[in-house]
């Protein structure tokens, strides 16, 4: 063989082993996660090893391309496990299915549609005939104290008072807060004393809603009881006088009447009323 001969087939061998360096080098990125298994043509590449294999006549070239053929081999099983997934998770690739689609009528598109269709979310609305269901359910139900019959369980317990004592071991208050707000109420009630020392009963109660008024006879109720104030009764209205030295303690000798609040507090004229004629309901201790 010419030196002329030889130079072509050097060409030829430094080709080859680049080219089998780069399939190498692709097979670590496939092996690496950083390509999708099926981005290497193993086709392509067992042609371009047939086609170097006759010019290798060293011991380095054999081995590097026993080398490609190890890792080609890799990728090929990478390529396996990724179709036995696919398979098993009914994978469909996107461009086939979308090819499949557009080759569908809308009558057939419209028939898989309601196939597979299944709602998350159901709409209900209120009909004239289930607002007529529900009526007759609530008039023909009856009253709880019919259904306690039924079940022989006797009369209910009748309504009963809540001290303080109750109140704090069902958790509704406990003795920081209450001791608190009753304190609180006690120094209101130390500055809004007249000259004679008192302040009018209905008109320190007395708030803008029925049940803030409610409230502060309750703690007006406690004040009277331990010592923090009295109250002055005659024949017209009632006062309060805040006492100085509070004993904290129940008196001998209190007098426990109700007091009744009406909810007609609009502009303070039926507890006016209420206060000059009777009362009945929070209950107030005099001395």
């Amino acid at each position: 063989m010419t030196s002329s001969d030889k130079k072509p087939e050097r060409v030829r061998l430094t080709s080859g082993r680049k080219e089998l360096r780069e399939l190498i080098r692709t097979c670590e990125a496939v092996r690496e996660r950083k390509f999708n298994p099926f981005f290497l043509d193993v086709g392509l590449a067992i042609e371009t090893l047939r086609k170097y294999f006759p010019h290798w006549d060293s011991l380095d070239d054999h081995c590097l391309d026993a080398e490609t053929i190890n890792d080609l081999a890799e990728v090929l099983n990478l390529q396996k496990s990724q179709l036995r997934y696919q398979s098993s998770a009914l994978y469909t690739n996107p461009e086939m299915l979308e090819r499949k689609f557009r080759s569908l009528s809308v009558k057939r598109l419209g028939e898989i549609f309601l196939k597979s269709w299944h709602p998350v979310v159901e709409r209900e609305q209120l009909t004239i005939e289930a607002i007529r269901e529900g009526l007759l359910y609530w008039n023909e139900l009856l009253s709880y104290e019919e259904r306690r019959k039924r079940l022989a369980l006797g009369r209910a317990a009748p309504p009963g008072t809540a001290d303080l004592d109750a109140l704090i071991k069902s958790g509704i208050l406990t003795r920081e807060e209450f001791a608190k707000d009753l304190r609180g109420l006690w120094e209101e009630l130390r500055g809004q004393t007249g000259e004679d020392g008192s302040v009018e009963y209905w008109s320190f109660i007395r708030r803008g809603t029925y049940q803030e008024t409610v409230q502060r006879a309750y703690y007006v109720s406690f004040l009277l009881t331990y010592g923090f104030a009295k109250m002055i009764r005659d024949t017209k209205d009632m006062k309060l006088m805040s006492l100085a030295t509070p004993t904290g303690k129940t008196s001998a000798g209190l007098v426990s009447f109700p007091i009744a609040i009406p909810k007609e507090m609009k502009d303070g004229s039926a507890l006016e009323r209420t206060s000059a004629e009777n009362g009945e309901a929070p209950n107030a201790t005099s001395q």
